[in-house]
């Protein structure tokens, strides 16, 4: 069984680019196959793990980080509210993540 924590925090993050499931699967390749949007629900409900060359191929179609897709914001605004921060802001945000992800694997 997959991730659903990844696949929610997938979920909002697509939807705060404004992207469909279809969408998103045409822009991504999964071994050499076009995915359809019925593979990136299966990634959203949890019920399937993706390799991590697609995690970078969904962040790259979605035009963000890698480390953006695995993060688990609760709700969708808070990546609105992030996307629209300055580069700076963005920087500030990453080192607070990374700092609280070094201190839980304490």
């Amino acid at each position: 069984m997959g991730n659903m924590m990844f696949g929610e925090g997938m979920r909002l993050l697509r939807r705060a680019r404004g992207v469909t499931q279809t969408e998103l699967a045409q822009h991504i390749r999964v071994n050499r196959h076009q995915p359809t949007a019925s593979y990136i629900s299966r990634i959203e409900h949890g019920q399937l793990d993706p390799r991590l060359s697609t995690i970078c191929a969904i962040a790259r179609a979605l035009r963000v980080k890698p480390w953006q897709v695995l993060a688990y914001p609760e709700r969708a605004d808070w990546w609105q509210a992030y996307l629209s921060l300055p580069p700076i802001g963005k920087r500030e945000v990453q080192r607070v993540i990374r700092w609280y992800g070094e201190r839980r694997s304490v």
